[in-house]
């Protein structure tokens, strides 16, 4: 039986950033998908580098969207540096015209010390804006395809053993350790074991993780591709939103369904996004439709993401719940368990994250 120094369970962007950070720094890595890598909720993803409403998000959840948002560039030029493929990091800027929250932004952003414009420039006359939207100028955004394969690519290139179109078939358990995990007939063990399969951990973990609530929010997107390049600046209304990218394709998003694990497209969605999208950008009613698709978000009860020991278990640790920040959570979440493991202080307390603080917070809240 072949032993790691860790095995990681779930090969999305969580399991890829985890597994990688944890290699660089000499851990040998098992790292196991049921599918293709990151091909699930991380392919989907729009990659904002920004929470959808930061005004409201948890603070603890906040301080790990701010480090990812501000260690981004390092990290998108170390990866370009070792695989040559560059997953298209632009600082487009994010103009809000959610009107109701304007002021709430405006704040938000004062306190935080974040460049606010309220004056937007050089705005095609094609974009229909509400008088009272604002820019966000340092906000940035990805390719999530792109980011997949360039950590794919340095995952080959480090001591990780990736095990693709892989089902768990148990997880071995025995006096409060993770003894080994068996797919396929093989059999692996670890020092330590990490779930990080988003919507599907508690699945993955069974009877072993019934103290809180993680579940699957679907999310459909559409990409279109406009007569003209007119919008360089992500534009954000609530839930919705459009990506301009490089190549001149424009993403449309994105709906919000609790439905459990249902990845279906519908016409419905379609028409919504459409309409929605041709209210601040008319031309985009006829622009055609390149792709349609959607995702599984994993979602907490208290909106912020799992990282940590799951309890009664010494070697078992989860880090899952990022919801629609995982992309730009990611790399911060990685270090936050890879500090932990090595026994060194971090840039905040991991213990924010447990899964005893957030029962007990959900069952306050209830």
């Amino acid at each position: 039986m072949t032993k790691y120094d860790f095995i990681i369970i779930g090969g999305g962007i969580i399991g890829m950033t985890t597994a990688r950070e944890l290699a660089v720094r000499g851990a040998s890595v098992a790292l196991i998908e049921k599918g293709e890598l990151g091909k699930e909720s991380s392919w989907a993803a729009g990659g904002i580098l920004s929470s959808m409403r930061p005004w409201t998000e948890n603070p603890a959840s906040a301080e790990l969207s701010e480090h990812g948002k501000m260690h981004y560039p390092q990290y998108i030029n170390s990866l370009f540096d070792e695989t040559g493929i560059d997953p298209e990091y632009v600082k487009s800027g994010l103009i809000i015209i959610e009107a109701e929250h304007i002021a709430n932004i405006k704040h938000w952003a004062r306190s935080k010390c974040i460049k606010v414009n309220e004056k937007i420039e050089n705005l095609s006359t094609e974009i229909e804006l509400a008088e009272e939207a604002v820019l966000l100028p340092e906000i940035a955004q990805l390719r999530p395809p792109r980011l997949i394969k360039a950590l794919r690519k340095s995952l080959k290139q480090l001591p990780v053993s990736l095990f693709e179109n892989t089902n768990i078939t148990n997880l071995v358990t025995r006096d409060g350790r993770c003894e080994q995990v068996e797919f396929n007939g093989a059999k692996l063990s670890a020092e330590s074991v990490i779930v990080t399969a988003g919507a599907w951990s508690k699945l993955v973990l069974g009877d072993r993780f019934n103290i809180m609530n993680i579940r699957p929010i679907h999310g459909q997107m559409m990409c279109v591709k406009p007569t003209e390049s007119v919008l360089q600046s992500i534009i954000l209304d609530g839930g919705h939103y459009l990506i301009p990218r490089l190549d001149g394709y424009v993403l449309i998003g994105s709906t919000m369904e609790d439905i459990g694990f249902n990845k279906e497209t519908t016409k419905r969605a379609q028409e919504e996004l459409r309409d929605w999208a041709a209210s601040v950008w008319p031309s985009l009613k006829s622009a055609p439709l390149v792709k349609h698709w959607s995702g599984l978000r994993p979602s907490t009860d208290t909106e912020k993401p799992v990282i940590g020991p799951v309890p009664g278990y010494k070697n078992l640790y989860i880090s899952t719940g990022h919801f629609r920040k995982g992309i730009l959570q990611a790399p911060s979440s990685a270090k936050l368990l890879a500090d932990l493991f090595s026994g060194n202080s971090s840039f905040m307390d991991i213990d924010k994250f447990s899964i005893n603080r957030q029962a007990d917070l959900t069952e306050i809240e209830r």
